[in-house]
């Protein structure tokens, strides 16, 4: 059985505004005297790139990963402030190429603000003319998913039959942790819920199964919605930590989403900066292969054939791939 990560990032060189890593680069020049947000700005933009995705494959190789779709994310004028050096419009060119280049390695999805006048005719044009697999990954940041602004985004994608990844995490872009966590944040879960009940043949992946607060209200909130999957990136950042509460996050979300509606997922990244002998996917796919035996020791028990749904089985089922 093929394994499929579910959630991942590659980008060229330059897709990403220097404001995306304005923040970052603000935090570790305070460390020092000697630095500069702007000494240091460059070499995180630079430390993300990869032009052909090659680099990006030869780690899914080292980790024994098959296929992964790749997430687009559209972070210029409408989110920063500031648009990048290369085009909305030549980065989907971009997804359309990397997936020709690796033709059943990568599947690539496209995303753009809905803010932009023209985005739902980029939207159609990445997914009917570069045969893009999906729309995403989108972050609410200043909508939610459940708002009419939004709306015709999604019903777009249910009349071209791809799935929308989701954010929902409660943090967003480079705030990772995130402040709050009550329902009136655009990211919470609950609005993905209410999306999918509103339109019920749009299909949605919840990114990060609500990493790290809301990962029992994220299942519990589309547990009777067939169109809704989860995927678990994010949660890989807790494998050393605590590989027992991994165990027992993945029971919970068995009993009530089923098996076989949980993807495997790591949102890594491509660039220096992430792959390589800095990538932990490999020791993540690993728990998962492994995951009746890993169940074991904590007092739970786990399949081979539901370790096989996650890992692979699922993701190709949800998007119609062979």
């Amino acid at each position: 059985m093929p394994v499929v990560d579910s959630h991942a990032h590659i980008w060229g060189e330059g897709f990403l505004p220097r404001a995306f890593f304005r923040r970052a680069a603000e935090r570790w020049a305070a460390k020092s005297d000697e630095r500069t947000p702007d000494m240091i700005l460059p070499r995180l933009l630079a430390g993300v790139e990869d032009q052909n995705g090659d680099d990006f494959v030869e780690n899914m190789n080292r980790a024994g990963v098959d296929r992964s779709f790749i997430m687009m994310i559209d972070v210029g004028e409408p989110v920063f402030g500031e648009e990048p050096p290369v085009s909305i419009d030549q980065q989907i060119e971009f997804y359309g190429a990397l997936q020709k280049r690796h033709k059943g390695r990568l599947h690539c999805h496209v995303s753009v603000d809905f803010r932009r006048s023209n985005y739902l005719e980029a939207l159609k044009r990445g997914v009917r003319d570069h045969g893009l697999a999906g729309i995403g990954e989108l972050t609410p940041d200043g909508f939610a998913a459940d708002g009419e602004s939004v709306r015709p985004m999604f019903k777009l994608a249910a009349e071209l039959g791809v799935p929308v990844q989701i954010h929902t995490r409660a943090g967003v872009w480079t705030d990772f942790a995130g402040a709050d966590y009550s329902e009136k944040n655009p990211v919470h879960p609950i609005h993905v819920a209410r999306l999918a009940k509103e339109i019920p043949d749009l299909k949605i992946v919840l990114c990060h199964a609500g990493f790290p607060h809301w990962w029992q209200v994220a299942a519990e909130a589309v547990a009777d919605l067939p169109n809704c999957v989860l995927d678990v990136s994010n949660w890989n950042e807790q494998l050393e930590s605590d590989p027992g509460n991994l165990i027992a996050r993945l029971a919970t979300w068995r009993s009530l989403v089923g098996s076989e509606r949980i993807l495997f997922a790591s949102d890594q990244a491509s660039g220096k900066r992430f792959t390589g002998d800095r990538s932990d996917l490999g020791r993540w796919v690993a728990f998962f292969r492994d995951l009746p035996a890993n169940a074991e020791k904590w007092g739970y028990r786990f399949r081979a054939e539901e370790a096989e749904q996650m890992l692979g089985a699922n993701a190709l089922s949800f998007y119609n791939l062979s």
